[in-house]
């Protein structure tokens, strides 16, 4: 999560609820989609895996990427 790339999510950008959630969920629909992380181009102060940005679906960028992941049953 850190230094690599940063990661695209599956959540639309949006405002969390001020009450505490575990796994807070953005809105269902948007114009921008989360990215959690930092990559090689990020400053040292902003490496972090709760660093969360936002970019529109169709950005392309050499910091940016996804992780595949599988759910075991």
């Amino acid at each position: 999560m850190h230094g690599n790339v940063a990661e695209w999510t599956g959540d639309w950008y949006g405002s969390y609820s001020s009450r505490t959630v575990i796994d807070p969920q953005g809105p269902a629909s948007g114009s921008n989609r989360v990215t959690r992380g930092s990559s090689y181009y990020t400053d040292g102060l902003s490496m972090f895996s709760a660093t969360r940005r936002y970019y529109p679906p169709g950005d392309r960028s050499a910091n940016l990427g996804f992780r595949v992941a599988l759910k075991f049953k």
